[in-house]
This record gives C-alpha cells, sequence and structure tokens, in this order.
C-alpha cells in the first residue's frame, strides 16, 4: 500500500512507484502544487463533555479534518492541549515558499491528511562516478504526538522517488515541537537550511566515498546485515506448555523472516541489484547499504504495510537505518 491519501502526490518530471498522483514539469512552488494535488483544510476545535444536563467545556483541543470531495467526513487526527500550536497544510506551505524558495520536487499527503510533507532538489555529487542526488525534506504530522522534521538527506539517482533513504542517513535533522512559537521557528530553521546544505555537499561526498573505497568482507557483510536485521529475542519460559509451544513457533517464524531478509539483501548486494556493476557498489559498503535500501523500498512485500509511511518513519526507515550506522562503522575500522 503507498497509504496516500486519495492520489494526493505531485511529483517534478518522474513518476514515483505507486504511478498516483500528478507529474509536471515546469518549476512551482509548494502552494501550487498543494492546490493541484487536491487541498484539504485542517484545524483545531473545542471539546467538552456533557455531565447530566450541563456542557462542561474542557482544555483540551482536537485536530480535525475537513470533508473533501473524496473522502465525506470529518475525520479526527488527535487530541491536543492548549498550548498546541497547529501547523496546518495552509501554513505549512507558506512557509516553505517564503523560506526555501526554491521550487518543489515532491509533495504528498499520507493517511487521511495527517501527515503533509514536501522536497526540494539540492546540489547532486558523485560516489566514485555514482550519482547521488541530494534532498531538503520537511515533513509535518498534525497528529499531536510528532513533531515535525526537516532533513537534509542524500539519495541515489535510481531511489528518488523514495526521497528519504533513512533520518539516520541525514546530514542535517531538525525537530519542531508543536508548541507557542513552532510556525516561527520552522520558518527560521527553513530559511538557510538550503544554504547549509550547499556548503556540506563536498563534505557529504566525502563520506560516502569512505563506504564506496571500503571492499566488505564476508564476515562484515554478515554483521551489517544481522544488524538491521537482527534475530527475535527469545520467548520468556514463564508459561504453561501449552503457550510456550506458541511463543517457540512464533520465534522461529520470526527468526526464519529476518534471515530471509538477510538472504535477499545479500542476493541484492551480490550483484541482483541496481547498480551493483558500478565500482563505487561492487562489493563495497556503499553498495552494501544501498542493497538493504533497494530492498525495503522496492523489492520486498508491499500487501499488508504503508511504503510510504514506513520508509519515513516506521521500521522499514529503522532497518535503513542501522545498515548505514554499520556501514559506517566497518568502513572507519
Amino acid at each position: 500500500m503507498h497509504n496516500l491519501f486519495g492520489s494526493r502526490f505531485v511529483s517534478h518530471r518522474e513518476p514515483a512507484w505507486h504511478g498516483l498522483g500528478l507529474v509536471f514539469e515546469e518549476e512551482i512552488g509548494a502552494q501550487e502544487a498543494f492546490r493541484r494535488m487536491g487541498p484539504y483544510e485542517v484545524f483545531t476545535a473545542a471539546v467538552g463533555a456533557k455531565v447530566k444536563k450541563s456542557y462542561l467545556a474542557l482544555p483540551n483541543r482536537v485536530i480535525v479534518r475537513s470533508p473533501t470531495s473524496d473522502d465525506a467526513r470529518y475525520r479526527t487526527f488527535g487530541l491536543v492541549g492548549p498550548d498546541y500550536q497547529l501547523i496546518t497544510p495552509t501554513d505549512f506551505c507558506q512557509i516553505w515558499d517564503e523560506h526555501v524558495a526554491k521550487p518543489v520536487e515532491t509533495i504528498g499527503a499520507l493517511g487521511k491528511g495527517e501527515t503533509l510533507f514536501v522536497s526540494t532538489h539540492l546540489p547532486a555529487f558523485s560516489v566514485l562516478g555514482d550519482e547521488v542526488d541530494n534532498y531538503l525534506l520537511a515533513v509535518s504530522p498534525m497528529t499531536g504526538g510528532s513533531a515535525a522534521e526537516i532533513r537534509v538527506t542524500p539519495v541515489r539517482v535510481v531511489c528518488q522517488n523514495t526521497l528519504v533513504l533513512s533520518a539516520d542517513a541525514a546530514t542535517e535533522v531538525y525537530r519542531i515541537i508543536h508548541k507557542e512559537g513552532a510556525k516561527a521557528q520552522m520558518a527560521d530553521w527553513l530559511t538557510d537550511a538550503y544554504q547549509r546544505a550547499e556548503a556540506k555537499t563536498a563534505a557529504l561526498a566525502e563520506a560516502f566515498e569512505v563506504l564506496a573505497r571500503h571492499e566488505v568482507t564476508d564476515k562484515e557483510m554478515a554483521k551489517v546485515l544481522k544488524r538491521a536485521y537482527p534475530d527475535p529475542k527469545p520467548p520468556r519460559e514463564d508459561a504453561p506448555s501449552i503457550v510456550m509451544e506458541k511463543r517457540l513457533a512464533e520465534a522461529n517464524y520470526a527468526l526464519e523472516r529476518q534471515q530471509y531478509h538477510r538472504r535477499a539483501a545479500q542476493q541484492l548486494f551480490d550483484g541482483d541489484g541496481t547498480g551493483m556493476e558500478h565500482l563505487a557498489m561492487t562489493g563495497t559498503a556503499w553498495g552494501l547499504y544501498n542493497a538493504v535500501v533497494e530492498y525495503e523500498d522496492y523489492r520486498r512485500g508491499r500487501g499488508d504495510i504503508s511504503i510510504a509511511n514506513d520508509a519515513l518513519f516506521g521500521y522499514r526507515a529503522w532497518t535503513k537505518a542501522q545498515a548505514f550506522e554499520a556501514c559506517l562503522e566497518i568502513s572507519r575500522n
């Protein structure tokens, strides 16, 4: 599943893997892109409780999305305190256009509209001739439980539609808590994020070359893949035998799945992955990391989880982060 809100996704020049949304050739800003993909409103409303024959107003507020043409119900995204400052989709796009002032690469809404993301292209660079794109990505959840984020993240050209390899691969990550001043804080951080990212491009390319110049041994490959797909913890032995049998069966199944994922990622690394014949990829830590990324973003089953949300925030993002950290460790030792 793509987990898009309807087909609310807009991409510059190239479609995403899910084939939904719009593709545009001209350079446009976030507000115009949001209008084209299908705008919607989110606001906070007062809540209360009926106590006998009287109405008791509560200090909390509820985050609400208005009905849309393709979803005719009001949707509630979360309950928040009186100090919560909502960054609405309109706020988010306006802040982007005023303080980034760069054309949009992608914009999309997830779930029922509770998460909105937008990205723009940063200067690309080469890792031993392997082209790598660089993006500024801002994510605005409107659930009450998550902070807004601004990330600068590198992506190989083959994976550009996924946009983010992992939060941990980002060279910069900023989190904005939804309290008083959240809008101003987002504006301040976005103002010079693009310029800072441009200045760091050379250092980022150098860091990835460290991965590309490190030839991975079989022992190191096993270490990285086990870090990305760790063995599950053994079940506690504190239950009747019938319960223990079930626990053991579940643990064995989980272990088999992790071993399967390791073999699948290794197969990509061994030559089946996209671009593995390239000098920077063949047998290197850079190639191993990208094998895990390709498996998580493109090859792993999509039937029962949300790819878009999971790649940004969920277990897939965690898996790629673990692979990235492990590849850095073996390359620097």
